[in-house]
């Protein structure tokens, strides 16, 4: 069965982090001309920890009666290699592509060959600057996801509770391990990958594992109480706005930063499973559910829309437009993009490999 809460959720995730990176290119655009703007969309930084959640709850949803049973791991990695890794080299191929015919659409230019290879493979390495990212920057979360995946696949050869115990209990260990420093530059277990896998961050997978497992068991939420999380869930969404400024001067990484992310998309994600679901068969709907059903593509290839339309638009347009329309044609160019992807090149290719794994019933659409 599909959630229709869960995919619209998917939906707002994915449009959070093209809200977000639109406004980044906006004020791109204002330092370009000599404008001064300040299109700071922070709140679409919570997309990326909402798409984590997503992706706990799914896992075990799917998997649900799996664990313990033969072929199971092996078939929920073949899975998760059809669903992200075809896309995700295509669009990685794309970007390598454009570093060699315009360098410059990348803020970090990158030709090394190990680097290219470690992109493709989901390995994490550091760029010229300093930051642990992949030539699609925004594969960086595919990375954490890649490792996620390949503990539930292990975890997958147990029975529910030990498998279960054993994810959660492996990546809140090397949260902590992290947030002591002891994966950092000068940390005892001193380790590029190892200190961006465990990132405080994969604490989500494990909120939205648990989620799963109260789900399983039978917790529901009335109208009024799934509500009554939505609207704390706001407020605390406005409150880590107003302590921005607090929150930006710390390390990305830091494990405040990353609490204070999850909480509201935490008490979001729990009204949108145990409350009362959309009816997805209403037209009104039905926007929402493609969206969220192209969510993927639409993470993947919008930056690769806004950067070289707002390059165009600072050279071409903007002495006749005002900046902010920018912001909303690049939102719409970025979603027409998105769903023209999904709908010609990734629900192909998912179709087309998903021919060569054994079918297996699941309760529940993988993210």
């Amino acid at each position: 069965m599909k959630l229709p809460n869960i995919q619209i959720l998917r939906a707002v995730a994915a449009l959070a982090v093209v809200f977000y990176h639109d406004g980044i290119e906006t004020n791109n655009i204002c330092t370009s001309t000599g404008q001064t703007c300040n299109y700071n969309f922070w709140v679409g930084a919570f997309g990326v920890p909402l798409f984590f959640i997503i992706s706990g709850f799914i896992m075990v949803m799917t998997s649900w009666h799996s664990f313990g049973q033969s072929g199971a791991p092996l078939d929920f990695i073949k899975r998760r290699i059809i669903r992200i890794v075809p896309l995700y080299w295509l669009v990685t191929s794309i970007a390598v592509i454009g570093i060699i015919v315009s360098p410059s659409m990348l803020n970090v230019p990158v030709l090394d060959p190990l680097y290219i290879a470690a992109s493709y493979l989901f390995w994490p390495v550091s760029r010229v600057n300093g930051l642990v990212r992949p030539i699609a920057n925004l594969g960086w979360t595919l990375n954490i996801e890649m490792m996620f995946y390949s503990v539930f696949t292990v975890a997958l050869y147990f029975n529910r509770v030990r498998g279960l115990i054993l994810a959660i209990g492996f990546l809140a260990g090397m949260s902590v391990i992290q947030t002591m420093g002891l994966f950092g530059k000068t940390g005892a277990l001193q380790s590029t990958p190892l200190n961006f896998w465990a990132d405080p961050i994969i604490v989500n997978f494990i909120m939205g594992m648990i989620i799963a497992i109260l789900y399983r068991n039978g917790m529901r939420l009335n109208l009024i109480e799934a509500s009554l999380l939505v609207a704390i869930a706001v407020i605390g969404i406005l409150l880590i706005g107003n302590f921005s400024g607090f929150l930006d001067a710390l390390p990305e990484d830091h494990v405040i930063n990353r609490v204070a992310a999850m909480i509201p998309m935490l008490c979001l994600i729990v009204a949108a499973t145990m409350g009362p679901q959309l009816d997805a068969s209403k037209a009104i709907w039905r926007v929402g559910l493609l969206v969220g059903d192209a969510s993927y593509s639409l993470y993947l290839i919008h930056p690769f829309i806004l950067r070289p339309f707002a390059k165009l638009w600072a050279k071409l347009i903007s002495n006749h437009l005002p900046v902010w329309s920018f912001t909303a044609l690049g939102i719409a160019l970025a979603l027409a993009a998105g769903l023209t992807l999904y709908l010609l090149v990734e629900r192909p290719l998912t179709n087309y490999f998903g021919r060569y794994r054994k079918n297996t019933p699941s309760q529940l659409s993988a993210a």
